[in-house]
């Protein structure tokens, strides 16, 4: 098990375009792609990973495949094991500028 952060549009009624997803953490937020809706960078030896979920009205999702979702209504960046002051820092300024840029909201979860 790990722990994650999420940000979710509210009662997960609005989606945005997995390529909108994309453009966003690729270019304005400096992430790589790794699959279909995973994305990580590396900040200070550790990897951070963000996933982009399609979830139900309650927030629930099962998948074993993000391939050929086209929207998303859940974001989740996963835990470091190793997280210190400055990495949780980083990885709430991450979550911020997403929940701003979409008018989301942020479930702390494991921060």
């Amino acid at each position: 098990m790990y722990d994650y952060l999420s940000i979710y549009s509210p009662g997960y009624s609005k989606t945005i375009r997995t390529e909108v997803l994309e453009e966003y953490l690729k270019f304005f937020l400096n992430f790589n792609k790794e699959s279909s809706l995973r994305f990580s960078k590396i900040h200070s030896g550790e990897l951070i990973r963000v996933t982009g979920i399609l979830a139900n009205s309650k927030g629930n999702y099962a998948f074993n495949s993000l391939d050929g979702i086209e929207e998303i209504n859940l974001i989740e960046i996963d835990i470091p094991e190793n997280i210190n002051d400055e990495l949780e820092k980083t990885i709430l300024n991450i979550a911020k500028s997403i929940a701003k840029e979409y008018s989301w909201l942020i479930d702390l979860g494991g921060i």
